[in-house]
């Protein structure tokens, strides 16, 4: 009979990595959650860069307690200590030395638990490694928060990765870590004092060539590879040697080793590592005709997803514990359960991006106080359902969105605070926009906000979904919504609608003799009365009476 270790992995990890933030403290809380479940009565756990933590016996209350300033010889002495040694990528990075009691029969404990704990330790000593290797770098303490089984899927795959040359392909929503993933791979592997060069896919400066002599003996991190021109495709695949042996001249300069495809190492490591990242599914696009096959083969070696925050909800507290540390907040004072409640449950369309600003601006605007749901409601109403009211007295109104943006409301439609311009004259200059393609307007917009105004703007007559267009943004569904109501103050369905509306305007002004039938079906409409119901909505009356009363106005002129 063996002492196993009680609950489960997550139940030892999720409480540690909400309630502590340090490396010392992160892994003391694992280690104390460990003790309250295994039957341990003394034990040492050394991590490099970190030293020592030892389990005793805290003076005030008897409880066992991990601690630095206790004697680690204790528990190296005792002949029936369990030894787990602590590694990562298989180089030793530390030990766990836990003394259990054995089982009434003498049989030593069997804790598999305690080697997936020592996994843990290695990940999380690695990923405080790579923010101090950041914060040298780039300025910024980058580094992978929380602990969920999502994202320590991603520890693992980074373990793996960051040791090969391989190309890598990550694929995830707008928003979520996938230029911190990117950082690590790079930060983690032989080349991380070699140059790591960022090209942002929808705005490159520079040509390939230029990116890969500068990345030569570091990595290219193409982000947003999805948005490059398919010229700019075309030159990337020019200038990487082909691990499949599509091409056989390798570019100038470049050599790959004996087994090179085998492998993935290049000779000297002057061939730069490619590392590409994307918002849209490249295998759907190049299925399409939207993104060369041969560089996505290319590419496609080494894949992760990193899941959005809505997949991940054992993540969010230690996100805006560590998001209020950055930004001025004191976790302990500022942080409450209502707080973490109303974060938990909003779905975060933007991800990380939106959680950083989000906390951002709390942090900034409680000035340190405990943050409370009439904080949250204040100054990000879109997340409780609805605006909170002005001030009548101060003067004061709800900050959140800027003038003329809108909250969600609870019935699901965005409504414009009292201050702020119609919605409707709104949506009718983004229908302009599109139509007329003002590159100055469209200009200010998300980038995959851009995209899906000028293909509605082509495409406003065909049968087009949400999915559909999302796919030509090169954005998610969930965030093409959010980006329809919070940027343009109206939905995909309700914008489409009107500029098939103005379209139908302007043909019955143009051809008078052109039966209302085909006008309807000329601008997308499959359904007479559906379309006669929309017209007299938006213009306040029928399509026959539109063209009789323009009939009339010229006859008048």
């Amino acid at each position: 009979m063996s002492l196993p270790v009680c609950g489960t992995l997550d139940e030892i990890l999720h409480p540690a990595s909400a309630d502590f933030r340090s490396l010392p403290d992160l892994i003391g809380g694992l280690m104390g959650r460990l003790a309250d479940r295994a039957p341990l009565r003394g034990g040492a756990l050394w991590l490099q860069d970190m030293g020592t933590l030892v389990l005793a016996q805290d003076r005030a209350d008897g409880r066992l307690c991990w601690t630095a300033d206790g004697d680690p010889n204790d528990a190296a002495a005792d002949p029936e200590a369990v030894v787990v040694p602590i590694t990562y990528a298989d180089a030793p990075v530390g030990e766990m030395r836990l003394v259990l009691d054995r089982a009434p029969d003498g049989a030593a404990p069997e804790a598999p638990m305690l080697r997936d704990v020592a996994r843990q330790c290695g990940y999380l000593a690695k990923r405080y490694e790579v923010r101090r290797w950041a914060e040298r770098r780039f300025g910024r303490p980058l580094m992978m928060v929380g602990m969920s089984p999502a994202l320590r899927e991603l520890d693992a795959f980074l373990e793996q990765a960051a040791h090969s040359a391989l190309p890598v392909l990550l694929t995830g929503e707008f928003g979520t870590e996938k230029a911190q993933l990117a950082a690590a791979i790079h930060g983690c592997g032989p080349r991380r004092d070699g140059p790591f060069i960022q090209v942002n896919g929808a705005d490159p400066v520079g040509v390939p060539a230029d990116w890969f002599a500068r990345a030569a003996g570091g990595t290219l991190f193409l982000s947003g590879v999805d948005e490059m021109t398919p010229a700019l495709q075309g030159q990337i695949v020019q200038h990487m040697p082909s691990q499949l042996g599509q091409w056989l001249d390798a570019p100038d300069g470049w050599m790959m080793s004996g087994n090179g495809a085998g492998n993935g190492m290049a000779s000297g490591m002057g061939n730069p590592r490619v590392i590409a990242s994307t918002t849209t599914d490249l295998r759907r696009l190049a299925d399409e005709g939207r993104f060369s096959r041969p560089l996505l083969a290319e590419l496609d070696f080494l894949c992760a997803t990193v899941p959005p925050l809505r997949d991940r909800p054992a993540d969010i507290e230690p996100l805006v514990v560590a998001a209020l540390e950055r930004h001025g907040g004191r976790a302990d004072e500022t942080r409450t359960d209502e707080l973490i409640a109303l974060c938990k449950a909003h779905s975060w369309p933007e991800n990380l991006f939106e959680l950083e600003r989000v906390i951002a601006r709390l942090a900034v605007m409680t000035g340190g106080r405990p943050i409370r749901h009439g904080d949250v409601r204040r100054h990000a109403p879109w997340m409780v359902g609805g605006a909170a009211p002005a001030d009548a007295e101060s003067g004061i109104h709800p900050v959140g969105h800027p003038v003329g943006h809108p909250v969600d409301h609870p019935n699901g439609h965005p409504e414009a605070a009292s201050v702020a311009p119609s919605a409707a004259s709104d949506a009718d200059h983004w229908v302009r926009c599109a139509l007329t393609r003002d590159q100055d307007a469209l200009a200010l917009l998300h980038g995959g906000l851009r995209k899906a105004l000028v293909f509605l703007g082509e495409r406003f007559a065909d049968p087009i979904t949400l999915d559909e267009l999302s796919r030509q943004a090169h954005v998610s569904p969930s965030h093409l919504s959010y980006l329809f109501r919070t940027e343009l103050r109206t939905s995909f369905k309700g914008l489409l609608g009107r500029i098939r509306i103005h379209k139908a305007r302007e043909l019955l002004a143009a051809e008078r003799r052109l039966p209302i039938t085909e006008v309807a079906m000329s601008v997308g409409y499959g359904d007479l009365s559906h379309f006669e119901k929309s017209f007299r909505r938006l213009v306040g009356e029928s399509p026959r009476e539109y063209r009789r009363n323009l009939t009339g106005a010229a006859a008048h002129r």
